[in-house]
C-alpha cells in the first residue's frame, strides 16, 4: 500500500525492489548493485551512467540508473518497467559485453533485450530498427520480461 506519509522511501523501495526482482530472474543476479535516481530530463525515460557516484573512500564506484518521473503517470506501470529493464541492459553491456560508442544500442544490446522479452524498435513500434541512437523497445507477447513484469505488478509488497 503507498503510503502518503512517507513518499520518498515508498517510490525507491518499489524501484529497488524491481531492480532487485528483475536482476535476479532476468541476469541471474549478476548486475552489480546500481544507485536507482529520479531526473527530470528532457525526451528520455531514462538512462544509464556507469561509475557515475564515488564512494566515501575515494576508489569504489556505483552505476547509476535514472528513471524520467515526469513520465510515470503518462504510461502504463508496464512501461516504466521496461525503462528500468532498458536501462539495466546497458548496465549488464557494461560490465559484461562490449557498449557501443556513447549512445549508440548495437547488436549485442540489442540480442540481449530480444532475450530477455523486449524488442528493440527506434519507433517502438514492431518494424522499428534494432539499433541506433535513440531507441525504444516494446513488450514481446508472453515473453519472459512480460510474464515477469505482470507477476511484479501483482505482488502485494509492490503497490
Amino acid at each position: 500500500m503507498f503510503d502518503l506519509s512517507r513518499p520518498t522511501p515508498q517510490t525507491y523501495a518499489e524501484l529497488q525492489l524491481a531492480f532487485d526482482y528483475f536482476n535476479d530472474e532476468l541476469f541471474e543476479g549478476k548486475l552489480p548493485p546500481c544507485l536507482l535516481t529520479l531526473q527530470r530530463e528532457k525526451r528520455t525515460h531514462g538512462y544509464f551512467s556507469a561509475q557515475r557516484f564515488v564512494h566515501k573512500d575515494g576508489k569504489t564506484y556505483t552505476d547509476e540508473i535514472a528513471l524520467n518521473p515526469s513520465f510515470f503517470s503518462i504510461v502504463p506501470p508496464l512501461e516504466v518497467m521496461q525503462t528500468i529493464v532498458h536501462e539495466m541492459v546497458h548496465a549488464w553491456q557494461y560490465h559484461f559485453g562490449e557498449p557501443g560508442r556513447r549512445s549508440y544500442h548495437n547488436a549485442e544490446w540489442a540480442d540481449k533485450m530480444e532475450s530477455i522479452g523486449l524488442m528493440p524498435s527506434d519507433t517502438g513500434e514492431p518494424g522499428g530498427k534494432r539499433t541506433g541512437e535513440k531507441m525504444a523497445d516494446y513488450a514481446i507477447v508472453g515473453g519472459r520480461f512480460e510474464q515477469l513484469a505482470h507477476a511484479l505488478l501483482g505482488r502485494p509488497d509492490f503497490a
